[in-house]
């Protein structure tokens, strides 16, 4: 990042609040006002930030120099962040522990400049937005500030959190730091009953433009009275799933929807099997091999071994998605709410759990709703299995809470829309 782009990106940061701060860039410096005070930020400021920057391994919104390791770190949720009072922050801030054995301390600090430095490269200016301050407030915030240099300035409107900082008198790899930072959170966990988790991402730092939930009808003279009966234990799923943040909680809500006619759908497969093989002009009742093939069509359908009940599991999903699900309006539902959705789901697979790759537009390829079944399936299974064994782990994938939220959050679309046509299809008439 040079000089410019590093000004450009600063200018669209600052973007609601220019006006009021005066702010200006050119070759060799940024100006802005507070209070009518005038500041600097010289290109020589930045040209020594930078090679200070560079000096530090930077990856995942850490950095690391071998003796130290800087890490942002959030509360994960609204309702943690309003228990969180402001004079637990300070008190966290001012915190030091240090183990006189393994010469090391730990403890909580603002986000250097250094690592802002690294955020700011990585913000883009066509996807990121910023939550405004009223006038007064943002203008009580800026006298209040302590420094009023840019990067406490950036600190502020961007709404960073803290960061949790070890160092160590002695030379460790970045594994090691990060080992003894993850320990440290631990014991603020069970001793405060506050989680602090590692912001491993961009979206855990900003909000992209695009919401997760988006209203179907925006007037509400729009309404009509319903028509339809729904099945309770269905719209209870549905109404966790929705009012849930997590999107752990989304899709496990949204899949029990789908489980909940996994039996239904798979006894209706087996009795049209049976049924199809009696009705069919050779079978003959007389005859032992036809017999002994409905005994061992049921026997391989209804087998409890384990293998084969995740099999039939899967199969039970993928007939529940075509007895339900219409892949046009489905598509539809996903294009209404993201226009890039569909395409997301054809060029990506979930990296965690090995999630297929789905082109829903393929309406005619006859394997489609055992794609998707699969996409779901997979996913499922790493977010509820945590097995240790190594081998089966690397097989299914394990969901990591804290490093897959925002991949996780990415389905949540599909999970949701197919749940709703599962509702409404299965539904009676009032």
């Amino acid at each position: 990042m040079d000089w410019v782009e590093f000004c450009q990106k600063i200018s669209e940061i600052l973007k609601p609040w220019k006006r009021k701060l005066l702010f200006g860039y050119d070759d060799n410096k940024i100006i802005y006002t507070i209070a009518a005070q005038e500041y600097q930020y010289t290109i020589e400021d930045f040209n020594q930030l930078k090679q200070n920057a560079e000096h530090y391994d930077f990856k995942r919104y850490s950095i690391c120099d071998g003796n130290t390791y800087e890490s942002i770190v959030d509360l994960p949720d609204i309702d943690s962040r309003r228990l969180f009072s402001m004079g637990f922050e300070d008190k966290l801030s001012e915190l030091t522990v240090r183990d006189e054995d393994a010469n090391i301390s730990y403890s909580f600090c603002e986000v250097s400049e250094e690592l802002i430095w690294y955020i700011v490269k990585d913000y883009d200016i066509t996807k990121r937005v910023f939550m405004r301050f009223p006038s007064s407030v943002f203008d009580r915030k800026c006298e209040t500030l302590s420094k009023k240099d840019l990067f406490s300035l950036i600190q502020m409107i961007t709404r960073l959190p803290l960061a949790v900082y070890i160092e160590s008198n002695s030379a460790k790899s970045r594994e090691q730091l990060q080992r003894y930072a993850k320990s440290f959170l631990f014991n603020i966990a069970y001793n405060f009953d506050f989680v602090f988790k590692a912001v491993t991402e961009i979206d855990d730092l900003f909000p992209q433009r695009t919401p997760l939930n988006k209203r179907r009808i925006h007037n509400v003279a729009e309404l009509m009275a319903p028509q339809l009966s729904y099945k309770e234990e269905l719209v209870e799923q549905y109404y966790m799933a929705l009012a849930s943040e997590d999107p752990f909680v989304k899709f496990i809500g949204f899949y029990h929807i789908m489980e909940h006619f996994y039996e239904e759908v798979y006894n209706e497969d087996i009795f049209k099997s049976v049924q199809y093989i009696i009705q069919h002009p050779g079978f003959s009742s007389k005859r032992t091999k036809d017999i002994v093939k409905i005994v061992d069509l049921i026997k391989k359908k209804t087998r409890q071994s384990k293998e084969e009940f995740q099999g039939s599991e899967l199969e039970a999903l993928e007939l529940t998605l075509k007895k339900f699900v219409d892949i046009s309006e489905l598509i539809n539902d996903l294009t209404e709410f993201n226009s890039s959705i569909v395409d997301y789901y054809k060029t990506s697979e979930v990296s965690f759990s090995k999630g297929d790759t789905i082109d829903l537009r393929d309406i005619s390829n006859e394997k489609l709703y055992k794609k998707l079944s699969a996409r779901i399936y997979k996913t499922r299974n790493a977010l509820v299995h945590s097995k240790s064994n190594e081998g089966r782990a690397n097989e299914r994938g394990i969901y990591k809470p804290f490093d897959n939220s925002q991949e996780l959050l990415m389905e949540i679309p599909l999970m949701r829309y197919i749940s709703e046509a599962i509702i409404i299809n299965s539904a009676s008439t009032l």
